[in-house]
């Protein structure tokens, strides 16, 4: 693998926010600077962190992997028993449960996570840190975990079941996964991923450990720890939490956080609910509008976006939350709540983006043409042929000579003439302007598009660099299973918190 690095400031993955978070603009909404500076002060706040907390979380994650068949493996094992020692802190990532394990940005996340952990161990050799991945298996959105796109394709789980997607059955997955084996030509390693598929759904009593066993199965060597939080004994300890949201008693600090949060410039990332839990005592994953009068059955039970975070670092002694841009963000509109409960928000860090993308797409272009993909295609067209450029520039220069002319004369006129003015007949004459441009505009593309050497390069930018299909997001982990080992071998340092703000062009 080749790579390529650029500053995220001259990518699309940059964002006002984002820059904010990282130049300390937004401090007033976490705890902790986004680097490895903050790991002292966030081991001290979490060293308070309780025996009995650590055995609970101990026990149930033990009860997991056995309820799921699993041998954890040495690695995950050790990591597990480590979480009893006072001394053992987590750095997590979490993501919906999706089939077959989802978007390629899962897969960075979870590299940015053991990345960390290798920083931190560096840092401070005499504590222990264990990465964490956090299931999300009591997200309700089916929609969002039920599509598989995959070349340019989509293919989708068809079922109408409700509720928490963690407690699903897999009926029909073996099918999306055979489908997907006769619709296209795929190499022997993801072959090899779809036979696992198609065999842990059909084995598994539920799609949150059919994910368990299939996320287990490649990252059992890294000592990744998964945990699914939807478990009675985790959510009994967090019962005073429960109480008070059934109360109303977090909704003000939440309502100002959020508002102090628009106050700055930025839209609230959350709806925020006078109580932020769901009732799946009937099997659905229904808001809770109603008090509910004791005894309270914590299963049923379930924290929204909101609430969330919360729970996570109530039951883990955790020093580093991984996540994107929207996640950071709603995580900071939280901090009021975090406040009441004397919680820390953890060192919130930015997961790394990248661009995977064959070498035989490439292998003829600079790499100083390969970084340029990530601009527009009027200034890739602009950079790369000098006949667009030239006649761009004169167009620009025409157009300004014209427009520069008519304001001219309309000035003349009015010193010329006392008490006459054109104003009227120039504030019409301005949209028809505009309008040409627009025109002329839209032909400079259609001149674009006829360039054959810029067309080979505006094919590359549609397929791997196309900023409204994000390949992390569009790509799923099935066409990319070829590189994960290699990806997992070697790219560890082009993770972790020196790197959340440099983006990678990954060159397989």
């Amino acid at each position: 693998m080749e790579y390529l690095e650029i500053d995220r400031e001259k990518t699309f993955f940059a964002s006002q926010f984002i820059s904010d978070y990282y130049d300390g603009k937004l401090s007033d909404f976490h705890t902790y600077s986004p680097d490895i500076s903050s790991l002292k002060s966030a081991i001290a706040a979490k060293s308070t962190f309780s025996q009995d907390k650590r055995d609970n979380l101990v026990a149930v994650l033990k009860k997991q992997y056995s309820v799921a068949e699993l041998e954890p493996g040495e690695g995950v094992a050790h990591n597990i028993e480590a979480l009893s020692d006072f001394n053992t802190y987590t750095v997590t990532t979490g993501q919906q449960i999706h089939i077959g394990l989802g978007p390629l940005y899962v897969l960075y996340k979870i590299m940015d996570v053991l990345a960390i952990v290798a920083d931190l161990k560096k840092e401070s050799p005499e504590h222990l840190f264990v990465p964490v991945f956090w299931m999300a298996s009591e997200d309700h959105d089916l929609e969002e975990i039920s599509e598989i796109k995959l070349y340019g394709k989509s293919i989708k789980w068809e079922n109408n079941q409700k509720g928490p997607v963690g407690r699903m059955h897999t009926d029909g997955l073996k099918e999306v996964f055979e489908q997907i084996e006769k619709d296209f030509n795929l190499s022997d390693e993801q072959l090899s991923f779809l036979a696992l598929c198609k065999r842990e759904y059909v084995n598994s009593a539920n799609l949150s450990i059919a994910f368990r066993r299939i996320l287990h199965n490649y990252f059992k060597d890294t000592g990744l720890v998964l945990l699914d939080a939807d478990d009675e004994d985790l959510k009994k300890s967090f019962l005073p939490v429960f109480r008070d949201e059934i109360a109303y008693k977090n909704a003000e600090a939440l309502n100002q956080t959020t508002a102090k949060l628009i106050k700055t410039g930025y839209n609230q990332q959350l709806v925020i609910r006078d109580c932020n839990l769901f009732d799946m005592s009937s099997g659905g994953r229904v808001k809770i509008t109603n008090p509910i009068s004791e005894p309270i059955n914590a299963y049923n039970l379930s924290p929204n976006a909101a609430l969330r975070p919360l729970y996570q670092e109530w039951i883990l002694p955790n020093l580093v939350y991984v996540g994107g841009s929207s996640e950071i963000k709603y995580w900071m509109q939280l901090k009021g709540m975090f406040d009441n409960y004397e919680v820390p928000v953890p060192i919130l860090h930015l997961r790394k983006s990248n661009v995977l993308i064959p070498k035989k797409r490439v292998s003829s272009l600079s790499d100083k043409t390969i970084l340029d993909l990530f601009n527009s295609k009027e200034n890739l067209g602009k950079k790369n042929s000098e006949e667009f450029n030239i006649l761009t520039e004169l167009l620009i220069e025409k157009y300004e000579s014209i427009t520069n002319a008519l304001s001219d004369y309309n000035v003349l006129v009015k010193v010329a003439f006392s008490g006459f003015s054109l104003d009227g007949k120039v504030s019409k004459l301005e949209p028809k302007l505009l309008e040409l441009k627009t025109l002329v505009d839209d032909r400079l593309s259609v001149k674009l598009e006829q360039d054959s050497g810029l067309n080979k390069l505006f094919k590359i930018k549609n397929t791997y660099f196309n900023e409204l299909a994000l390949q992390e997001r569009e790509s799923h982990f099935i066409a990319h299973i070829d590189d994960v080992p290699t990806l997992l071998l070697t790219s560890i340092s082009r993770f972790g918190f020196r790197k959340s703000q440099k983006i990678d062009l990954i060159v397989t």
